[in-house]
């Protein structure tokens, strides 16, 4: 009898163990739901310090050429491979840029352009002055057939001054991969850049 008892409570003992290392549904799609770790706070950053010229994220100069300043970013989302900030002189702004993803298999590459558009669109950005607009933009679905996807995303009812700003990520081809960038800038009417004033990226 004391034999049967131990036997059965070995069963349940080992039935138990088990159960705690098997994760049912829902563990597996938490998991999946952080396998790409949300980037909206890197972006808030980046895109309220726009209109200050990067100060406060722009680091060390990487690089100086006639028409391009290259700086470090002190802001590098989790997962990017190269991040930094542009300097254009002519017209006279600035551009942030971060290589998020590379691949060679284009569904991968589509997977991860996805996920940050569903993260970023819909997200609020609150600037220095306390203003505060929600980020929209349409989705520009890829097509293996082009060698690029943008989907453009923008201040939803922003005052005039900030309706320039503009954030793209973006899915392009590069042989022999794909690359999934995000790029923070400020876009204008081509009439409305001179090289001598204080023009925009466009």
């Amino acid at each position: 009898m004391k034999k049967l008892i131990a036997l059965v409570f070995l069963c349940i003992t080992v039935s138990s163990k088990a159960q705690l290392r098997l994760p049912g549904k829902s563990g597996a799609k938490q998991s999946e739901k952080s396998a790409t770790p949300s980037i909206k706070t890197d972006i808030e950053k980046v895109a309220r310090d726009l209109y200050q010229g990067f100060n406060n994220i722009k680091g060390d100069t990487l690089m100086q050429a006639t028409n391009t300043i290259k700086f470090a970013s002190k802001v590098i989302p989790v997962g990017a491979t190269d991040c930094y900030v542009i300097k254009h002189p002519y017209p006279n702004s600035y551009s942030w840029q971060a290589v998020m993803f590379e691949s060679e298999e284009f569904s991968e590459a589509v997977a991860k352009y996805r996920t940050f558009y569903r993260q970023l669109t819909g997200t609020t950005i609150t600037f220095y002055d306390k203003s505060s607009y929600k980020l929209t933009g349409e989705y520009d679905t890829p097509d293996e057939g082009r060698a690029f996807a943008s989907s453009m995303l923008h201040l939803h009812g922003a005052r005039e001054s900030m309706k320039s700003l503009k954030i793209d990520i973006g899915l392009n081809y590069s042989f022999p991969q794909w690359q999934v960038t995000i790029l923070v800038y400020e876009k204008v009417p081509d009439e409305d850049i001179r090289p001598t004033g204080n023009g925009h990226l466009y």
